[in-house]
């Protein structure tokens, strides 16, 4: 039987931590192989051209300047099998919702101990999906809280408004006409029933999904 190399892969901007987390990760000797790979181009690179190795991606919510839910669709076009791992110190339900949303294998806090990580991945070498009990704690803390879900689209688009794009620079940056990025904003009002985009902005800040 062919002997598969484990890998993992950080993606994570505070350099603190990937640091930390890696060196953890090789003590207990768990992958063949650990990268940090927060660049784009290197971080594909590697998934085209590794499609064989049971890859297990570290990955942080907040990257800077983009969430890493964004990525999480173009690196399982590269790799189906690779196991998503959300890393990440949001505690707002709206954005741990988003999160799952993405249908990550696993959600763990910033907050918990490596131990619980150790945890995550013997659940997932079980073909089982793993939230740590921070995490579930605060689903089921919040599971009478309507919900309200933002496509990863529509997040995107936000962060364009966040950021003082105009809907016609925002609408030739994604090649959408204009009446589309005006329709994208009237439903997500309507989702988080604000009037306008000002209170739109200030309830997905609040919610954590969007940084400043």
């Amino acid at each position: 039987m062919e002997n598969i190399e484990k890998v993992a892969v950080v993606v994570d901007d505070h350099a603190l931590f990937t640091d930390s987390f890696t060196l953890l990760l090789e003590k207990v000797g768990i992958f063949d192989e650990i990268h940090v790979l927060n660049d784009a181009k290197m971080r594909m690179d590697y998934f085209l051209k590794n499609p064989r190795k049971e890859v297990y991606l570290f990955l942080d919510y907040y990257l800077g300047d983009q969430l890493g839910i964004e990525i999480v669709n173009e690196i399982r076009r590269v790799n189906k099998k690779v196991k998503i791992i959300i890393i990440s110190s949001v505690t707002q339900i709206v954005a741990i919702r988003t999160i799952i949303s993405a249908r990550p294998e696993a959600v763990i806090s910033k907050i918990a101990g490596f131990d619980v990580v150790i945890d995550c991945l013997n659940t997932l070498k079980k073909g089982t999906s793993f939230f740590c009990p921070i995490i579930a704690n605060i689903l089921e803390e919040a599971s009478k809280v309507q919900e309200v879900l933002l496509s990863s689209r529509e997040i995107e688009i936000l962060e364009f408004f966040a950021k003082g794009y105009s809907v016609n620079a925002t609408a030739e940056k994604f090649c959408l006409s204009r009446h589309t990025v005006v329709a994208h904003r009237r439903k997500m009002m309507k989702k988080t029933n604000t009037n306008s985009i000002t209170e739109l902005l200030s309830y997905v800040r609040k919610s954590g999904l969007i940084l400043d």
